[in-house]
């Protein structure tokens, strides 16, 4: 197989070309998928019968000071370089688009987790700004590509990647730091183990299966939880996270982040023939790994 990766010096797209080496991964300098005339000279030069395009502006905190600027960083790549991606495939070309589950509002009055069929939120003052350019690209990808998927995951997290840390690791080092804040008691979410994204790209590149799928843990938790639970296993100590309520931080705060997300994975499981970890099994995986490390 031919196989294009966007975006795979990235936290989840790294992990995908250690396990699959051979594929297409070119620098930016060779692949700017902001940048037309870059398109064009790589797919003249270039056949890729498959896509996964991993590519994201996925700075949350930076995305939201770019809200409604369509010339920043976050839209030109999140959604016109996915526009520009699509243009220059081949309309057979198996299409891989890897997102998020931050497409919904997880808000109160439609709460998560959220399974494949349900719709993406299209009130962008319910949505975060990168929630919101994900979600546009996702609407380019099922509107113009008829040989498509798009994975979405959440809270992805590895055992290492040097560039930066993900959500697991981001706690632990706080922790370590004694700079650990209070978790929130009352948000509810779910966990992505990077690993199992390997394992599902592996299936749909198997089966050329379309339409919409999700990798993530098949219950969900609350960062204090989670936090409580991974900082026992990874460090001995019970009881060392303090509770913190999300309400009273939204009230503040100018990113939408959701109470009550997650994804469900049922459908996923059933089509590709997976099982996916609870997210207890992957932080007990991850302390393990960690500790090994360290």
């Amino acid at each position: 197989m031919n196989i294009l990766v966007t975006g795979g010096n990235g936290l989840v797209g790294s992990h995908f070309i250690e396990n699959y080496p051979d594929v297409l991964s070119p620098p930016v300098n060779e692949l700017d998928i902001t940048d037309e005339k870059s398109l064009e000279k790589f797919f003249r030069l270039n056949d890729p019968e498959i896509i996964i395009h991993f590519a994201a502006f996925t700075d949350v905190t930076a995305a939201e000071e770019q809200r409604n600027n369509k010339k920043a960083p976050c839209w030109i790549v999140n959604a016109e370089g996915t526009a520009n991606l699509i243009r220059a495939v081949h309309p057979d070309t198996y299409f891989i688009y890897i997102s998020t589950d931050v497409v919904f509002s997880g808000k109160k009055e439609n709460p998560g987790p959220y399974s494949e069929d349900d719709s993406p939120e299209e009130n962008l003052d319910f949505l975060s700004w990168y929630g919101w350019t994900k979600k546009e690209a996702e609407k380019l990808v099922m509107n113009n590509l008829k040989n498509a998927a798009i994975l979405r995951i959440s809270n992805p997290s590895r055992t290492k990647y040097a560039p930066k840390p993900d959500y697991v690791r981001k706690i632990l080092k706080l922790y370590d730091m004694g700079k650990l804040y209070p978790m929130f008691n009352d948000q509810y979410l779910t966990l992505t183990y990077i690993n199992e994204v390997t394992e599902t790209l592996k299936a749909l590149l198997a089966k050329r299966s379309t339409g919409i799928f999700h990798t993530s843990s098949v219950n969900i938790f609350t960062p204090y939880k989670l936090a409580n639970y991974l900082i026992e296993k990874a460090r001995g100590i019970k009881n060392a996270v303090k509770p913190n309520s999300i309400e009273s931080f939204l009230k503040d705060s100018p990113i939408r982040y959701p109470q009550y997300g997650g994804l469900k994975v049922e459908k996923t499981q059933k089509i590709l023939d997976l099982k996916f970890l609870k997210w207890e099994e992957t932080i007990e995986i991850l302390a393990k790994q960690l500790r090994v490390l360290e």
